[in-house]
């Protein structure tokens, strides 16, 4: 409505002005054609002239179109010797001016005296044309508008047609449905952007609800086996209260089932709190070299296999209770399956320091590699608490705790002792240069 009350005052500004221009040109030849009669000598109007006077020194009529008194004051007349003159006034004595008229004096000299010619015209059809024109416009602008707003309200209706029944859709949709969609608009156009993008935002909400559903059944599954054995042997424990070795003996294998199960909720804590991006970590400047040799060194009698940690001094800014907890789980893993050899080689890449853990057992399966870090994922060959597994969560933290410090891990097998492979990098600092140790 602004745009359009606009474009009608422009539209009315031009055509008056234009209108007022081009009376005046139309004036001033007349004046001018009045003119050269006079310089050639010829005082007189020519009789086709509507309205025209020749006036004097003060303002006496030399010669004049129609009958009548001087249209000008004497005043007037001095003043038109010096310049053009235009004025809008009613001029009663001539009738066919109309009810306004606008005049033109028009200095001209003439022997040793100047003259003014005054010429006119009527403004009345100027007048009449401008006030239709201020009305059509008052009345159009409107209705104009009108047709545009109800235009531009069913065409985006139209347009966002689409995006309802969208809308209409995600609102019913609840979890009890899987694998429904919204409809997605034919097209490229954004509506049509704007339902694959929904889609895929419901495949990746889904596929997120379906690894909590999993996350909680294994997390039952494994809560459930090592709470199960406790009640068993605090039963027997009760069974056998005369006999203090087998009592002792139960009490130990309960102990030993509660201790698995705080082990077990610490790491589903931790979990979830790397989940949440909430995981806490206290970092400071930290050898990783020497971290790897103490891990190594809490172990050496878990197993009859070699471990060899190679590499320079390195420093990184990590925290050193998370990091240490890395190298313990991925040692852990490596001793276990591995047949005579575990190697860790630490190393600096960039602004990178890179942990790598390597065996020569068997190695990952080669089902298990794209999911080595997931949940509760383990080799089939070592599912079973009495293979010595444990619930499956070890490479899950390892990755979470990693992720956490912004570094990255991956898993293969291979190189460099044949086995499984798993290569940790971290930044050296997550600010800038890492201090100098104390």
């Amino acid at each position: 409505m602004v745009i359009l009350i606009l474009a009608g005052v422009l539209i009315y500004l031009d055509l008056n002005g234009e209108l007022q221009r081009t009376i005046n040109n139309s004036l001033l030849t007349r004046a001018i054609d009045i003119e050269g009669d006079v310089v050639s000598g010829r005082i007189e109007i020519r009789q086709e002239e509507a309205f025209a006077q020749i006036l004097g020194p003060g303002a006496g009529v030399v010669d004049s179109s129609a009958p009548g008194p001087a249209v000008l004051s004497a005043d007037e007349v001095a003043e038109a010797t010096r310049h053009d003159v235009f004025q809008d006034r009613r001029i009663p004595s001539a009738p066919a001016l109309g009810h306004r008229a606008r005049l033109l004096a028009h200095p001209v000299r003439s022997g040793d005296r100047t003259l003014v010619v005054v010429v006119g015209a009527s403004l009345d059809a100027v007048i009449q044309g401008r006030e239709r024109l201020a009305l059509i416009l008052a009345l159009l602008s409107p209705l104009l508008g009108g047709i545009l707003s109800a235009g531009g309200w069913l065409l985006a209706g139209a347009a966002l047609r689409p995006v309802r029944r969208m809308s209409q859709e995600a609102d019913a949709i609840s979890l009890a449905q899987v694998g429904r969609r919204l409809a997605e608009p034919p097209g490229e156009d954004e509506i049509a952007e704007l339902g694959r993008t929904l889609n895929a935002m419901l495949d990746r909400i889904e596929a997120a609800f379906a690894r909590e559903r999993m996350f909680l059944d294994d997390a039952s599954h494994e809560l459930r086996t090592p709470i199960a054995v406790l009640r068993a042997e605090l039963e027997m424990a009760l069974l056998e209260s005369g006999d203090r070795e087998s009592l002792e003996r139960s009490l130990r294998s309960a102990l030993e089932e509660a201790e698995r199960l705080a082990h077990l909720a610490e790491d589903l804590l931790v979990l979830a709190r790397a989940t949440a991006g909430r995981l806490p970590l206290r970092r400071r400047p930290v050898d990783i070299r020497a971290l790897a040799e103490e891990a190594m060194q809490r172990g050496i009698n878990s197993r009859p296999v070699e471990v060899a940690v190679d590499g320079p001094e390195t420093f990184a800014v990590v925290d050193p209770t998370r990091l240490d907890q890395v190298v313990t789980n991925l040692l852990t893993n490596a001793r276990r399956f591995a047949r005579h050899r575990v190697q860790v080689a630490v190393r600096t890449d960039g602004d990178d320091v890179v942990v790598t853990v390597a065996d020569d057992g068997p190695g990952f399966p080669e089902a298990l590699l794209p999911v080595a870090f997931d949940r509760f994922t383990r080799a089939e060959a070592a599912r079973g608490h009495e293979a010595g597994a444990g619930a499956g969560l070890g490479l899950a933290i390892v990755a979470a705790i990693v992720r956490a410090h912004g570094g990255t891990i991956t898993a293969a097998n291979g190189p460099p002792l044949g086995g499984a492979s798993v290569v940790v990098r971290l930044p050296l600092d997550e600010t800038g240069p890492v201090p100098e140790p104390v």
